[in-house]
């Protein structure tokens, strides 16, 4: 029995022998005569459709296909198809295709299964797909969704148990993540969530207002010609245990999202594959998706943020501090509240939505020169600003590179220790220019309270981070900034409590973020927490300086003089009273601290 897959690639498998070793186009026009209930036809004409151009050219390669098809049935392998002096049979090995199933005689939910299924993948994904049957590959793809929609309603009948329920829930959510507006679809998972919760709980029934939102909550915009994407990346622990109720709180926050209408939201399959793909990064742009809702538990709760992809800013940020006996009892509340503010903040990036789908390229360009700024290093904040600066030649009003522009001149001006006053006059007139384009621009905000802290202005500084923070609550590099900040004003146990959120909200932080908190212990006498912070930084170069005053203030010399000899290799012309005359803090005492440590470890 031979079995042909089209889905999610192309090859024919025997059930005794393995993977036979046709040649693709072979394959290719195997599948156009299965599909097509084609037992026989024209040589010349699959010709035309498997090579397309110099149709002379063509028929050589069609005698060509046919003597290794030959070949391979001469070694043995059953041959699917056979061929005259003018046609292609097919032969009468037993054959079946994976795409049998759209026109099978299942009964109704074994057969919406087996769709299901093969929907996860693509009929005939190929890269080198013959240009002549691109047109019907393409409603051979029509055709298989309509008999997928189809076999959906049909299931809905049949179904009883929660199982069953389930699966119809399952095939649904697939289906709108490709209509989003169809309401018949929808109806059936609303339906089908009803009846999962009335066979699963002794409680009263779900009513239908649980959901859908509120009056006046989900506005819906102008509709574009394509929704954006959202996925919802559920936590790990709700993927590892079936019966965790974090698991049921996804479900009911992917039900509402799909009554929204101004949302694609990619299927719960999709989301657990893109979680635990190596590169998240990647498969985020392979299957296009503008938002990514980012749920985690932990002791302290569920954690769930909302991110705006094409300039990887967090739109929305909350924890809620439920365990998981009181996230079952609550769950219907937190997953409207979660939606509510989804909705909102989509209608409220839709101009952004549609500047990035004006200029995809610039955005591409920016999020890879930010990449750069993940290091607090010398060489990766000069690559930084060549990568920004070829953004801004892109387009030169693009104030977030402007924004990530002005950080590259004050990271320098504190990574050579040189007081270069020019450097911070770049980075405040960069940042200032960023804020004009674009006043409601978090990162903005930060960059001209960063300049303005490292020019000495401690007041305006704290201002501007203030405004930053009021502009985006969940912004982290924006909380980290304002941490920074009361630091330097002499305020570090504020500043270690700021730079602890910042650190909450973005677990994977920059190593920028380590060294502020390292700042902020060594302040406050902490010398270990301080080293203990500089330790977990990817590059700890950038810190030298600051862990070798912490080793020696907490008494261990001999490793305090080898980071100051390092500190010392990588800036051998470091000037400690120059320095300290321009270290932007409040209060001398601040100065005076680090200047016992550096002279304890030998500077």
């Amino acid at each position: 029995m031979l079995r042909l897959v089209t889905f999610g690639g192309l090859w024919l498998a025997d059930e005794k022998r393995g993977t036979v070793p046709l040649p693709q186009k072979a394959l290719f026009g195997l599948a156009y005569m299965l599909a097509s209930g084609e037992l026989e036809l024209p040589r010349d004409y699959l010709a035309r459709l498997l090579w397309a151009g110099d149709q002379d050219a063509a028929k050589i390669n069609f005698r060509k296909m046919t003597e290794r098809v030959r070949k391979c049935a001469m070694d043995g392998w059953p041959a699917p198809l056979d061929f005259t002096a003018s046609t292609v049979q097919l032969s009468a090995e037993p054959l079946e295709a994976d795409f049998s199933v759209f026109a099978s005689d299942l009964e109704a939910l074994p057969r919406l299964n087996a769709m299901s299924k093969l929907m996860t993948r693509q009929f005939m994904d190929e890269a080198n797909l013959p240009v002549g049957l691109k047109p019907w590959v393409e409603k051979q793809r029509s055709v298989q969704w309509q008999r997928f929609r189809a076999g959906l309603f049909e299931a809905q009948a049949a179904a009883a148990s929660r199982s069953e329920w389930a699966d119809v829930k399952d095939s649904a959510k697939q289906l709108l993540e490709r209509d989003p507006g169809d309401s018949a679809v929808r109806e059936v998972l609303l339906g089908a969530h009803r009846h999962d919760d009335q066979i699963g709980s002794s409680r009263s029934s779900v009513s239908r207002a649980e959901f859908t939102l509120p009056m006046g909550t989900a506005i819906v915009p102008s509709m574009p010609a394509e929704l954006p994407r959202l996925v919802l990346l559920p936590p790990q622990e709700a993927e590892q245990n079936a019966a965790y109720p974090a698991r049921a709180l996804m479900e009911d926050i992917t039900i509402s999202l799909c009554s929204l209408r101004t949302v694609a939201v990619v299927a719960p399959y999709t989301a657990v594959r893109i979680r635990q793909d190596a590169d998240k990064m990647a498969q985020l742009e392979r299957h296009s998706i503008s938002y990514v809702l980012d749920t985690n538990i932990s002791n302290e709760g569920l954690f769930v943020q909302m991110i705006f992809l094409p300039s990887d800013s967090v739109l929305w940020a909350e924890r809620f501090r439920l365990n998981a006996s009181s996230l079952a009892s609550h769950r219907r509340q937190v997953a409207q509240m979660i939606v509510m503010a989804i909705s909102g903040h989509l209608q409220r990036t839709e101009l952004a939505l549609a500047d990035y789908r004006a200029h995809p390229d610039v955005y591409r360009s920016y999020l890879a020169s930010a990449q750069h700024l993940n290091k607090f290093t010398l060489p990766d904040v000069r690559r930084a600003r060549n990568a920004f600066r070829e953004t801004l030649r892109m387009r030169g009003d693009f104030a977030p590179a402007l924004a990530g522009l002005s950080r590259t001149y004050s990271w320098e001006w504190v990574l050579t220790a040189r007081g270069e006053t020019e450097l911070l006059v770049q980075a405040e007139e960069t940042a200032k220019k960023a804020v004009v384009l674009e006043p409601e621009l978090a990162s903005a905000h930060r960059e001209l309270g960063l300049s303005r802290l490292y020019r000495g202005d401690v007041d305006a500084s704290l201002e501007a981070f203030d405004r930053a923070e009021g502009l985006s609550p969940h912004l982290a590099d924006a909380i980290c900034g304002y941490a920074d900040a009361l630091v330097h004003a002499s305020k570090p146990a504020d500043g270690l409590a700021k730079i602890s959120k910042a650190i909450r909200l973005n677990p994977i932080c920059p190593d920028d973020y380590f060294w502020i908190a390292a700042g902020a212990s060594y302040f406050l006498g902490e010398f270990r927490q301080a080293i203990s912070y500089i330790d977990q930084m990817g590059d700890s170069s950038s810190a030298r300086r600051l862990l070798a005053a912490s080793y020696a203030m907490a008494g261990d010399t001999a490793k305090a003089r080898v980071h100051r000899r390092r500190a010392q290799e990588l800036n051998p012309q470091f000037d400690l009273d120059k320095w300290l005359s321009v270290l932007p803090v409040k209060e001398q005492w601040q100065k005076e601290l680090y200047r016992e440590g550096l002279l304890k470890a030998g500077f």
